[in-house]
């Protein structure tokens, strides 16, 4: 069992900033011959491709990772009955920083997009995909100014101001288990061969303790097998949920923290056992996965955004930062339907549909009009195994969704995290449309975004007197305007005119009394 662990150190005056957010595309080609006990392949229905990293690492002015990516290719044998084959492809890259260093924090989620596959010959396949690695990079950053010239800490009259930042750990654990046996219904045919098994891991919830998290989720199964019936061929589907209760270590998690969680299935074995009876209807499966987490806290940090001396002038420089904080998370599961003539999908011939997979992604977040709602739009890239007069073929589709949350608590500007899995994706056929039925699980966390103004450096220097003034004046302030305004406006500390109005609380009075020496 491994650990990684990521963690920011609480610094005064420090806060994570996004130093990088993008998409790395890496392109990978490979070729790969079957092995010896498969037969050849006469045609190839489809390619399914599932990336993970594996290692990164981060060093001053960059990120490396590296990973790879197991292909899963459904094809035809002579005899038209379908097989698959299990193909490994490495792959690595960098993500260069213009402003990086050893302690940031990189979360990398990489997607496989293009994937292309044609037969070199009937022993040998030429595999081409793309690898889509969505990257942000938060890296610690001081909010202290640079201060020169005829500084003097104890004469320094600061305006500051507490903000409300982030705090996030990372973390994870690979090389978890799960198994489980699953029963085929007496009323569907007994198992012939297991075709393909997809499993994919989705959680609905994620709770902190001390120095670990609690994640509570399911593993949706979908496998696509083989029945016998006489000398006939035919297919079916299983759809299962498999319940996860998983602790995984996270170094400086406390119940204050609100923790995402995604998942990632590394292997799958499967073998199909008799039942009590004798009948093929046992499916049992060994689970080799990993869990990442994200997790979040609110903290704050206390930046400068002015300041002066006494009897100096002062040159400033003031920039607007823009600071992360958590605002919200969601947990939401929900239906997508699509109809599709089969004239749209090119399926005249079509006569029954199998398997269906899809894989749902993000496209869109926004606040609606009315501010009242947010608005998440995504597609699932979708492909479907049918059966036509040549026999078996896939089509693929795009099934578009919009899905509406409360956005009490969401300020205008914001960014987000999110995690979406197909807990399971079904279809049907008549005599002219194509029906497709897809569950969602998708996992959200919003940051929202404050824009502040920082005082980045400040030089003193001698105050040049042009005339001289009186002891005392008197001075009207304008409404709204602070002690501290006033102060910086006529060169004097703040302790001086609490003294000189006998100021108690911080309200301003109506007339104040503006000492000169």
């Amino acid at each position: 069992m491994n650990n990684y662990i990521e963690l920011t150190d609480g610094k005064e005056n420090t806060a994570l900033m996004k130093v990088y957010e993008g998409i790395k595309h890496t392109e990978i080609t490979e070729e790969f011959i079957l092995p010896d006990y498969l037969p050849d392949v006469k045609r190839i229905i489809r390619v399914d491709a599932r990336p993970k990293i594996d290692g990164k690492f981060i060093t001053a002015g960059k990120v490396d990772y590296e990973g790879d990516v197991v292909c899963t290719l459904l094809f035809c044998d002579e005899e038209n009955k379908l097989k698959t084959v299990t193909f490994t492809a490495p792959f690595s890259d960098k993500i260069d920083l213009s402003d990086g260093d050893d302690e940031c924090i990189a979360n990398l989620i990489p997607h496989p997009e293009s994937i292309s596959c044609r037969m070199l010959n009937p022993r040998r396949v030429s595999l081409r995909l793309r690898i889509d690695t969505s990257a942000t990079v938060w890296c610690n950053r001081s909010f202290s100014p640079e201060l020169s010239g005829l500084y003097s800490k104890d004469k320094s009259e600061y305006a500051t101001k507490d903000v409300d930042v982030l705090s996030l750990i990372c973390a994870g654990e690979s090389g978890l288990n799960a198994s489980a046996d699953l029963e085929v219904d007496g009323a569907l045919m007994q198992v012939g061969d297991v075709i393909s098994c997809n499993v994919d891991m989705s959680f609905y919830e994620c709770k902190g303790a001390e120095d670990k998290v609690l994640c509570r989720g399911e593993m949706p199964i979908t496998v696509f097998y083989s029945t016998t019936d006489g000398e006939s061929e035919n297919y079916t589907v299983l759809f299962r949920k498999l319940p996860i209760a998983q602790v995984v270590s996270a170094e400086g998690v406390t119940e204050i923290y609100e923790c995402m969680a995604r998942g990632n299935v590394d292997s799958v074995k499967v073998n199909v056992a008799e039942n009590g009876f004798g009948e093929r209807r046992i499916i049992e499966l060994d689970i080799n996965y990993r869990i990442y987490l994200n997790c979040v806290s609110r903290n704050k940090v206390t930046v400068t955004e002015d300041i002066y001396i006494p009897g100096t002038d002062v040159r400033t420089e003031t920039v607007k930062q823009e600071f992360c904080r958590l605002s919200k998370t969601y947990s939401k599961n929900f239906s997508v339907n699509s109809v599709f003539t089969k004239e749209e999908l090119n399926l005249y011939t079509a006569e029954n549909i199998f398997e269906v997979s899809s894989d749902p992604r993000i496209t869109d977040v926004r606040m609606s009009d009315d501010g009242f709602k947010l608005v998440v739009s995504g597609v699932s890239p979708t492909s479907a195994i049918v059966k036509g007069n040549e026999g078996l073929f896939s089509v693929d589709y795009t099934v578009p969704f919009t899905v509406e949350l409360d956005a009490s608590e969401i300020p205008k500007k914001f960014t987000y995290n999110v995690d979406t899995v197909c807990m399971c994706g079904k279809g049907r056929m008549d005599s002219e449309k194509l029906y497709t039925d897809l569950e969602i699980q998708m996992n959200i966390m919003i940051l929202g975004i404050s824009e502040v103004p920082v005082l980045t450096k400040a030089e003193f220097t001698e105050k040049e007197e042009k005339e001289e003034k009186p002891q005392m004046r008197f001075f009207y302030p304008a409404e709204n305007e602070k002690l501290w305004d006033i102060g910086k406006k006529f060169g004097i500390s703040q302790k001086a005119l609490y003294d000189s109005n006998n100021i108690i609380e911080e309200k301003v009075p109506q007339i104040l009394i503006i000492p000169t020496k």
